[in-house]
């Protein structure tokens, strides 16, 4: 059993780099190189961050002079994070966006509190009361984390593996109406995250806007325009697009259509004799999360391998009166 918890909102600016335009370009065997190339990269990469040893008071005089083991950082909950770190930017490279996302040590720290915070009072809050007899340190080092992260439970003791793939899914009924874990991984901006975990307890730090090669007028999809691998969707999960409100307007209400292709479809060029599936969980979400406005939806049918599907969007401010494309899932 698994839950996740989104945080708040926080604005970015944004604008136009990433669009279907760019994803449908790419071949199979060219997604399928770069994401190899990540993998090849993360077996390269430097030595882990160094592991924090926690909060040290001993030079205030006030409580113990080592924090307990639960807020120490494990050599093997590095790897971990490294893990899921190439997860996320896996997620990242295949929707379009930069891939160079980095573990930085003070998130790691932060949210190795935040999910210690989650731990002690039983259950994964962003914005948790101080529990009784907990360090006031400690304490304020948690909110920190817990409130700038996404967060993550599972009922196994491993709360972290596996998290990225939560967050991306993020379609059961407490989190589909805005798909928030989804947008704050994708978020454009982001250059830098940390993984914390204490036993099924985990958070992933969302705040980060350092990335500044990541402003612009994007549009974001998931699944993003042209070949689209089923190893990187969950089940059932929803389907979203993401649009810079500043560049572009879509309506509350969108005439949003999904169209499965056959072979020979000339989508969109020839729409005349294609059905449109059923859609569920259509909404339109403007929370600044991530990227502010965000188109999501549930095609009736789960894709297989070989299905192709064509998405058509009326969008205010792209060059054509609907924003149109086709993703093919192998």
């Amino acid at each position: 059993m698994r839950y996740l918890l989104l945080l708040g909102s926080l604005a970015v600016s944004l604008g136009a780099a990433v669009s279907p335009d760019v994803t449908a370009k790419r071949t199979r065997s060219e997604i399928e190189a770069g994401l190899k190339a990540l993998e090849s990269k993360a077996r390269t990469a430097p030595a882990e961050p160094k592991a924090p040893a926690g909060i040290d008071r001993s030079k205030e005089g006030k409580g113990p002079k080592a924090v307990v083991n639960d807020l120490v950082i494990k050599s093997d909950e590095l790897k971990r994070a490294r893990a899921e770190l190439l997860r996320l930017n896996g997620y990242r490279y295949l929707c379009g966006l930069d891939a160079d996302v980095v573990l930085k040590e003070e998130y790691n720290l932060t949210c190795k509190f935040g999910a210690y915070l989650c731990s002690v009072i039983g259950r994964i809050e962003h914005t948790p009361a101080k529990p009784a007899g907990m360090d006031e340190l400690v304490y304020k080092k948690g909110y920190e984390g817990t409130s700038s992260s996404n967060l993550f439970w599972s009922s196994g003791p491993d709360g972290l593996t596996g998290s990225v793939n939560g967050y991306m899914d993020d379609s059961d009924a407490s989190n589909i109406a805005r798909v928030g874990h989804r947008r704050w991984c994708l978020n454009p901006a982001m250059g830098a995250t940390g993984f914390g975990q204490v036993r099924g307890y985990s958070a992933m730090w969302s705040m980060d806007a350092s990335n500044a090669a990541g402003k612009g007028e994007h549009i974001v999809c998931f699944p993003a325009a042209g070949f689209w691998p089923l190893a990187y969707w969950p089940s059932r999960a929803a389907w979203s697009i993401s649009l810079d409100p500043g560049r572009y307007r879509v309506e509350d209400n969108p005439e949003l259509k999904v169209y499965l292709l056959g072979g020979t479809d000339r989508f969109p060029q020839d729409t005349k004799g294609l059905k449109a599936l059923k859609l569920t969980d259509v909404r339109v979400s403007r929370e600044g999360m991530g990227i502010a406005q965000c188109v999501i939806f549930r095609p009736e049918l789960a894709p297989k391998r070989g299905q192709r599907f064509g998405v058509s969007l009326p969008v205010k401010g792209w060059r054509t009166a609907k924003l149109e494309y086709i993703v093919e899932f192998y």
